[in-house]
Parts: C-alpha cells; sequence; structure tokens
C-alpha cells in the first residue's frame, strides 16, 4: 500500500511563487494555486506539507529537489529538469509531464493519478512504493530502474523502455504495453495476460506457426 502524503488542512498560502524563491529554497505548510514558475533554476529546492493546484513549471532546472508530503494537482512539469531527486509521500492528480526528467531519483509512497507523462525519463532510479493509475506514459524511459513496489494500473505503456529493469512481480495486466521494449531477462515473473504475453514471445526466441 502506497501511504498518503500528510498535508495539514490550514495552510497558508503563498503568492508569487517565483519572487518568493528568489530568496528562499524552502516551501513549508503552503498553499499555492494559479501561479508560474516557469524557466526558473534553482539546485536543492525542498517542498514539504504543502498542496499545490494549477501552477507550472514549464522548462525550470530543478535538480535534486526534495519533496516530502506534497500534493500536486493540475500542475505542468513539461520538460523540467528533476534530475538526482527525492520523494517520499507525494500524490500528482491531473499533472502534465511531457519530456521531463526523473533520471536518477528516489520514488517513495509516491502517486501519479490521471497525468500526462509521454516521453518522461526515470532511467536509473529507484521505485520505493510508487503506483501508477490512469497515465499515459507512452514512449517513456524507465531503465536501469530499481523496483521494491510498483503498480502500472490502466497505464498507456506503449513503446516504453523498460530494459535492464526487473519486472519479476510487476502486474500489467491492464495496461497498453504494445511495442514495449525490454530484454527477455528482465521480464521473468511478470504478470500479463495470455493476450498480451504474445508480445513477449519474439524476446523469447519462440515461433508459433498455426
Amino acid at each position: 500500500m502506497v501511504l498518503p502524503p500528510n498535508v495539514p488542512d490550514n495552510l497558508d498560502v503563498l503568492y508569487d511563487i517565483q519572487n518568493y524563491l528568489e530568496f528562499n529554497d524552502t516551501i513549508k505548510s503552503y498553499k499555492l494555486q494559479d501561479d508560474k514558475l516557469e524557466n526558473f533554476k534553482l539546485d536543492e529546492l525542498v517542498i514539504s506539507n504543502s498542496k499545490l493546484k494549477n501552477v507550472s513549471f514549464i522548462s525550470s532546472e530543478l535538480p535534486k529537489v526534495y519533496f516530502s508530503n506534497v500534493i500536486f494537482e493540475n500542475c505542468d512539469f513539461s520538460s523540467v529538469n528533476f534530475e538526482k531527486s527525492t520523494l517520499k509521500r507525494v500524490k500528482f492528480i491531473n499533472c502534465k509531464f511531457s519530456g521531463t526528467i526523473f533520471t536518477s531519483t528516489y520514488f517513495e509512497n509516491v502517486m501519479f493519478n490521471d497525468c500526462l507523462m509521454f516521453g518522461t525519463l526515470f532511467d536509473y532510479s529507484n521505485f520505493i512504493s510508487i503506483d501508477f493509475s490512469s497515465c499515459n506514459m507512452k514512449e517513456s524511459l524507465l531503465s536501469n530502474i530499481i523496483i521494491k513496489k510498483c503498480d502500472f494500473n490502466n497505464c498507456n505503456l506503449a513503446n516504453a523502455n523498460f530494459t535492464d529493469t526487473s519486472l519479476n512481480g510487476v502486474d500489467l495486466r491492464s495496461c497498453d504495453i504494445s511495442g514495449i521494449i525490454t530484454y527477455a531477462k528482465d521480464i521473468k515473473g511478470v504478470i500479463l495476460t495470455s493476450e498480451q504475453s504474445l508480445s513477449f514471445i519474439k524476446l523469447l526466441g519462440i515461433t508459433i506457426i498455426d
């Protein structure tokens, strides 16, 4: 079970996030809404015990962020660099991550619900209790990932790249896995429907002739 964020009900409102971050690198116990932080550069941003809604981070350079107990709703993270970040007890609802970079990131108790994640880069990350539900992850890069607990529910994983990521125990039965890229050694223990299993026949060197 993925633990949800623990966010207080009563939060102070933070206005003008960009101006605030010109003098601070930590956002704690705030509510932000209808704001922009686009083309912004900041290393090691910390956001905790907060809720952000309708905030755009497009094309920002934000490596090594630390998010803890945060809810993001309707936020746009397109082309954002979150490389080498840490996310703990974070929930993303209806957010956009097209081309977002999460390379070498640590995820623990993180939920992505109804998110657009086309071409998102997760390579060399750690998934420790993470849930993807109804997300479009087409052509995303999920290679070289260490998975301890990961659920994919009704996700579009078409042409996603899982090379060098063990899918042992991962249930993909509700997902579109057409064109998925992986190695034979990595699919041992994956959970599929009988129809989906045909996608991996070639990887196993099996030829079926009716």
